[in-house]
C-alpha cells in the first residue's frame, strides 16, 4: 500500500524514491532523463511503466509512471496517467468516486 494523493495537474503517476522501492522498482538503476514542469519548476524523473496499480476494486496494467529524484518529492501523484483510464470519477463532498469499466463478460474463466 502506498498513500496517494489525487493529483489533475499530473499528467502522469509520479513516485517518490521510497514508493518505488516499495513497488519492487531498482531505483539504482533509474534513467532521470524525461524533463517536468513542476509547480516549483523544471525537474528531471525517471519513466518506468508500472505491472500493476491498484485503487480500492479498480486494477489498471501497464500504467505509465515517473519516479521522482530523490528529495523531490513528498508524496505521490495519482495523475493522470491512471484517471484517463477510467469510465469517470468525481469528489462528492469529502470523498473521491472513482469508478472503472466493468469486467469484460467474455474473459476467459480460470478452471
Amino acid at each position: 500500500r502506498i498513500p496517494m494523493i489525487l493529483d489533475t495537474g499530473a499528467s502522469t503517476v509520479v513516485l517518490t524514491q521510497e514508493a518505488a522501492r516499495a513497488a519492487g522498482l531498482q531505483t539504482n538503476t533509474l534513467n532521470y532523463s524525461a524533463t517536468v514542469e513542476t509547480a516549483n519548476g523544471r525537474t528531471q524523473a525517471a519513466p518506468v511503466t508500472l505491472d500493476r496499480l491498484a485503487v480500492g476494486g479498480i486494477v489498471e496494467r501497464s500504467v505509465p509512471a515517473l519516479v521522482a529524484q530523490p528529495g523531490r518529492l513528498r508524496s505521490n501523484l495519482l495523475g493522470m496517467s491512471f484517471l484517463n483510464r477510467l469510465q469517470g470519477w468525481d469528489v462528492r463532498g469529502d470523498k473521491l468516486v472513482l469508478r472503472g469499466y466493468p469486467a469484460q463478460a467474455n474473459e476467459a474463466k480460470a478452471d
